[in-house]
C-alpha cells in the first residue's frame, strides 16, 4: 500500500506539475500575445503616424504651391487689370479727342458748304454779268462805234467792234506769247466772255485797225 501511496503521491505530484505548467504557459503565451498584440499596434500607430507626418507635409507642400500658383495669377490679373485700365482711358481719350474733330470737321463742313454757296451764286452772277456784257459789245461792234471809258489800263483812240485797236493788238499778243487765259484777264482787266470774243473775231479774220 505504501508502493500505491507512492505513485499516488507521484501522480499527483505530476498532475499539479502539469496543470502548473499549463498554467504558466497559458500565462506565458496569453503575455506574449498581449506583448505581440500591443507591439503590433505601436508598431501600427507608429506607421500611421508616419503616414499622417508625411502626408500633412505633403499637404503643406501642396498647399504652398496650391498658394504661390494662386499669388501668381493674383498678380498677374493685377496686371492684366491695369493694362485694361489704361488701355481703356487711352481708348476714351482717343474717343475723346475723335469726337472733338468731328465736331471741328462737321462745323468746318458747313463753313466750306456756304463758301460752296456762295460761290456758286457769285459764279452764276458773274456769268450772266458776263453774257449780257458780251451780247452790249457784240452789239456795239455791229451797230456804231461808241466811245467808252478804257478801264483795262491800255490807253488808244481807235475802236474795233467795241475795243480799242490797242487793247486788241496786245490781246492777240498776250495770246502768241502763250499766255492764258486767267494771266490776260488779269493784265487788260477785261472779262472771260470779251478775251474770248477778241480772240473768236482773230479766227473769224477779223483785223484791227493800223
Amino acid at each position: 500500500m505504501n508502493f500505491f501511496l507512492i505513485i499516488q503521491f507521484l501522480f499527483d505530484a505530476v498532475l499539479l506539475f502539469g496543470v502548473l505548467f499549463l498554467f504558466h504557459y497559458s500565462v506565458h503565451r496569453s503575455q506574449s500575445k498581449k506583448e505581440e498584440s500591443e507591439i503590433l499596434k505601436n508598431v501600427q500607430v507608429q506607421e500611421i503616424k508616419e503616414n499622417l507626418q508625411e502626408l500633412l507635409l505633403t499637404l503643406k507642400q501642396l498647399g504652398k504651391e496650391v498658394s504661390d500658383n494662386i499669388q501668381e495669377q493674383v498678380e498677374e490679373a493685377e496686371e492684366k487689370t491695369e493694362h485694361f485700365k489704361k488701355t481703356i482711358q487711352k481708348i476714351n481719350k482717343d474717343l475723346s479727342e475723335t469726337l472733338v474733330l468731328a465736331e471741328e470737321v462737321g462745323a468746318e463742313k458747313n463753313r466750306l458748304e456756304e463758301k460752296i454757296s456762295i460761290i456758286k451764286k457769285a459764279r452764276k452772277k458773274t456769268k450772266n454779268k458776263e453774257s449780257l456784257a458780251a451780247g452790249s459789245e457784240i452789239a456795239d461792234g455791229f451797230g456804231k462805234t461808241e466811245k467808252k471809258p478804257n478801264n483795262s489800263g491800255f490807253s488808244g483812240v481807235g475802236r474795233t467792234v467795241g475795243f480799242s485797236s490797242d487793247l486788241v493788238r496786245e490781246v492777240y499778243r498776250m495770246a502768241d506769247t502763250q499766255l492764258g487765259v486767267n494771266e490776260i484777264i488779269q493784265k487788260t482787266r477785261l472779262s472771260r466772255a470779251e478775251i474770248q470774243l477778241i480772240l473768236n473775231l482773230r479766227d473769224n479774220r477779223f483785223t484791227t485797225p493800223n
